[in-house]
């Protein structure tokens, strides 16, 4: 029996091997995940394990040494990625508003006359950013700190008391069994900072999915926040769930299409190529059909994964649904031709196979499937432009999240790039497909 198993395994093991190219890309797969992974985690927020910085429009309109000392110490935060406007310019309210509701930036932050004197912060915020949110509302203490000084804890202490109903009467009798202690602390901070050992916190808070740190840190600041959205956006979508129901529509789209366009390579192996090239028929007409065939799959498949978002999650389809027909006309046009031009390269099923895992999973990684693009290393965010996936999710992004139509300039930029990727990937497919199939 131990004879004939290792007599199996050895006949196994020829045939495995047999085919050197499939063996090369199975091999490849794993090396080439860790690599992109440990590229994109172990840079994530700019390296070190950080967290990844958030988009910021600030505008200065106090001008103090106070509101000065806020700029410098927001700017050298490494969680912050700032764009400083010029007062001076006069950017009207309306104007900064369009910056977060057309998705410029998530977040406008004014700085208003009398800052310097104690006058609130004001933040002009997209309300479905509840993660950079929080990120922001922590980076903002250090800049209040170095703007006027120990008294911003104690102004976070009384706003926190005040959100948690405590009656403004009783304020005065609170702070005055806490000022010896305000005093206390406020001693053992110098002298600490003095002896060189005070450092910036290096944690992160947790989060159990039920507490809105965002919202509870913006109450406790002193931050007056304006919700900026556009009109028709969902009220209940978030920009995670945007990302998810894309990223995801156009990753397994690709897988399916794949799957689909390889029965070229099945016909050629049962010899039904050969018999429809003998056909009273155009030879090309052959891939064609298959291109044609692939591209309605395609339409089919996409309805039915945004019918299961709306009917899951409430996703509101109906309103915008001229923009992501024709977002995923593109879309299943230029995934066919990287679905043909994986079946017309291959030699086998296994190149098949190992060929488009390996692009799919990495454009998907690197594309935005997996986590929103604004979390990755700036390198990997000039790598995604370039892959199939980032000008589809772009289109069902601009959707979804910013409720533009199809005819607006920033759609029909992506349209046009999935239209060229369409056009490239399928000519190219055509001509390795005459060299490989057709005969003479």
């Amino acid at each position: 029996m131990i004879r004939g198993a290792l007599l199996m395994l050895a006949k196994d093991l020829r045939l495995f091997v047999r085919d050197p190219i499939a063996l090369g890309l199975a091999v490849a797969l794993p090396i080439l995940l860790v690599t992109v992974f440990g590229a994109i985690m172990g840079n994530l927020g700019g390296g070190g394990g950080g967290m990844p910085a958030v988009d910021v429009v600030l505008v200065d309109f106090d001008g103090s040494a106070a509101s000065r000392a806020f700029v410098a110490s927001l700017a050298d935060n490494a969680g912050v990625d700032l764009d400083i406007v010029e007062a001076e310019r006069e950017p009207t309210l309306e104007h900064l508003q369009s910056l977060v509701s057309g998705g410029a930036t998530p977040f406008v932050l004014l700085l208003p006359e009398g800052f310097g004197e104690g006058a609130d912060l004001q933040l002009l915020r997209d309300p479905g950013r509840s993660l950079d949110m929080t990120m922001l509302s922590f980076a903002l203490i250090p800049a209040l700190l170095e703007a006027r000084g120990e008294d911003v804890f104690w102004d976070i202490q009384r706003r926190a008391l005040r959100e948690s109903g405590i009656p403004g009467e009783w304020m005065a009798r609170i702070e005055a069994f806490t000022l010896p202690f305000r005093l206390a602390m406020e001693g053992v901070i110098r002298e600490a900072d003095e002896a060189g050992l005070l450092h910036p916190p290096g944690g992160a808070a947790a989060d159990d999915g039920e507490l809105d740190m965002g919202a509870v840190m913006t109450s406790m600041l002193p931050l007056i926040a304006q919700d900026v959205a556009p009109d028709g956006r969902d009220k209940q979508l978030g920009y995670q769930l945007a990302m998810a129901v894309s990223g995801m529509t156009v990753m397994m789209l690709m897988f399916s299409l794949v799957g689909y366009a390889r029965t070229l390579i099945e016909e050629r192996d049962q010899g039904t190529l050969n018999r429809l090239f003998l056909a009273p028929v155009d030879q090309r007409a052959v891939l064609f059909a298959k291109f044609l065939g692939t591209f309605v799959m395609g339409l089919v498949l996409t309805a039915v994964l945004f019918a299961w978002a709306a009917l899951l999650f409430g996703l509101e389809i109906a309103s915008r649904w001229d923009t992501l027909v024709v977002v995923s006309v593109f879309t299943s046009a230029a995934v066919t031709g990287f679905a043909l031009l994986i079946a017309s390269a291959a030699r086998t099923d296994k190149q098949a196979d190992g060929l488009s895992v390996i692009v799919i999973l990495v454009m998907s990684a690197i594309g935005g499937s997996w986590m929103p693009l604004n979390m990755m290393p700036e390198a990997i965010q000039r790598l995604a432009r370039g892959t199939l996936t980032f000008w589809s999710m772009d289109g069902y992004l601009a959707s979804f999240w910013y409720d533009r139509h199809w005819t607006d300039a920033v759609v029909l930029d992506n349209l046009a790039v999935l239209a060229g990727i369409a056009l490239v990937l399928s000519l190219l497919a055509a001509w390795i497909f005459r060299r490989r199939y057709l005969p003479g």
